[in-house]
């Protein structure tokens, strides 16, 4: 939940998702960012040594939100748009993940990375909301920035859901549809962790 503001549609779209995924029997952990402060990155290039560390490690959350990255078998990343982009804080949060990329970077496995390794296949599923209903290239620099983000924790963005038009929440509880087709897209994905779970494989989008 990666808007600084609670309550607000992006926190709506992560709570019917993760109804749904709670529909397939599969529990949801809730994480609002806003509650787990970050200081953003200062580009030192600390990180570009080994150990490949952040300086910042453990003046500030940004470690246990990526422990939580790492551990989950699937990421539903949710968070408004900002004059095309994603929130500050959410950005901060992204930019401390130079550590990862300095990491791929030297070569190292993942197995060496400072925070606990995961599937190299790990989904990330993006859902955006903005408040402008138009816009041609309103989401590509949010979704392009999480691609990379993602393939930077040794994971992919399997698959995004975009919504216009959505000043308040109570914009979305006027569509009715939307939400919905939000809570189904959970339970899909709630079924599909639990047959990966029954037989182990990678969890592929379709």
């Amino acid at each position: 939940m990666c808007s600084p503001h609670a309550d607000g549609v992006s926190d709506l779209l992560a709570e019917t998702f993760a109804a749904g995924l709670e529909d397939a029997g599969w529990p949801a952990l809730r994480v609002p960012l806003r509650e787990h402060p970050v200081e953003p990155c200062t580009g030192c290039g600390a990180c570009a040594q080994p150990p490949h560390a952040c300086v910042l490690a453990g003046q500030d959350e940004a470690e246990w939100l990526f422990a939580r990255f790492a551990e989950a078998p699937l990421v539903l990343l949710a968070s408004p748009i900002y004059f095309y982009a994603l929130p500050a804080t959410f950005k901060a949060w992204i930019d401390r993940g130079q550590r990862f990329w300095a990491t791929r970077d030297a070569g190292i496995r993942q197995a060496e990375s400072p925070t606990p390794p995961h599937a190299p296949a790990k989904p990330v599923l993006a859902a955006l909301a903005a408040g402008r209903p138009r816009g041609e290239e309103l989401f590509s620099g949010a979704v392009r920035t999480l691609t990379w983000f993602a393939a930077t924790m040794g994971a992919r963005l399997a698959e995004n859901r975009v919504f216009r038009g959505l000043d308040r929440r109570e914009d979305l509880w006027g569509r009715p549809q939307d939400l919905a087709t939000l809570r189904e897209w959970g339970r899909i994905w709630g079924r599909r962790l639990a047959d990966a779970e029954k037989m182990p494989c990678h969890i592929t989008s379709q």
